[in-house]
C-alpha cells in the first residue's frame, strides 16, 4: 500500500509540472473544448506603416491574441503608434489597447490547407481602439493574414485575388482622429515584413 500511495504522489507531481506546458501548447481541457466547438486561435505581433502626411511617418506596433469562430470573437491586445520621422526615442502619438468586437469574414487558405496545427487564412475583424488618452475609436477594421511559407501556402485577397503579405492591415474610420491625426492610413505591412501572425488550433 505505501508503494501505491508513493506512486500516486509521483504521478500528481508530474501532472503539476506538466500542466503549464500542456496549457501553453493548447493541449489542455480548454484546447480540447475549443477544437470541439470549431474555434481557432489568432496571435500576432507586427509593425505596419501608413503613408507619410504632413511630415509624419506613421508607424504602428500592434500585438494581441484571441479565439474566434466564423460568427464570434474574443480577443484583443495592445498598440503603440509613433512618428518614425522623429529622433530617438521616437515620438509616441498614441498608445493603448484594442478589442475585437465582430468577425466580418474568415477566409481559410485555398482548399482549406493546413500545416501541422496552423490553419492559414485571412481573418477580418471589427475592432475598437482604446487609447490611454483621448476618445475610444469605434468601428476600425483589422485584417490578419497568416501565410505558411515553409508549406508554400500564400493567401490571396478574398475580393481581388491578389497575393497577400504576412501581417495585418488596420483601417481607421476616415472621420476619426487617431492620436493627433485625422484620416490616417490605412496601415499596411512593411516591405520587408517585420513581425509574424499565426492562426491555428
Amino acid at each position: 500500500m505505501p508503494r501505491v500511495i508513493d506512486n500516486i504522489r509521483k504521478l500528481a507531481g508530474m501532472i503539476t509540472i506538466a500542466s503549464p506546458l500542456i496549457a501553453g501548447m493548447g493541449w489542455g481541457v480548454d484546447g480540447l473544448a475549443r477544437a470541439a466547438e470549431g474555434q481557432l486561435q489568432f496571435t500576432l505581433t507586427a509593425v505596419v506603416e501608413a503613408p507619410i502626411t504632413d511630415g509624419v511617418k506613421h508607424l504602428l506596433i500592434l500585438s494581441g491574441h484571441g479565439t474566434f469562430t466564423p460568427g464570434s470573437v474574443n480577443g484583443g491586445g495592445g498598440y503603440t503608434y509613433l512618428d518614425a520621422a522623429t529622433k530617438v526615442p521616437k515620438t509616441i502619438l498614441s498608445t493603448g489597447i484594442w478589442k475585437a468586437t465582430e468577425v466580418l469574414r474568415w477566409t481559410p487558405a485555398e482548399e482549406g490547407a493546413t500545416y501541422g496545427r496552423i490553419h492559414p487564412g485571412v481573418l477580418d475583424l471589427r475592432v475598437d481602439l482604446i487609447p490611454e488618452q483621448g476618445p475610444v475609436i469605434h468601428g476600425a477594421t483589422l485584417r490578419i493574414n497568416c501565410n505558411v511559407g515553409v508549406a508554400g501556402i500564400k493567401n490571396k485577397d478574398p475580393d481581388t485575388g491578389e497575393p497577400l503579405a504576412e501581417g495585418f492591415w488596420l483601417t481607421i474610420p476616415a472621420t476619426t482622429s487617431f492620436g493627433p491625426t485625422t484620416a490616417v492610413g490605412p496601415f499596411v505591412p512593411r516591405d520587408p515584413i517585420l513581425g509574424i501572425t499565426d492562426i491555428g488550433e
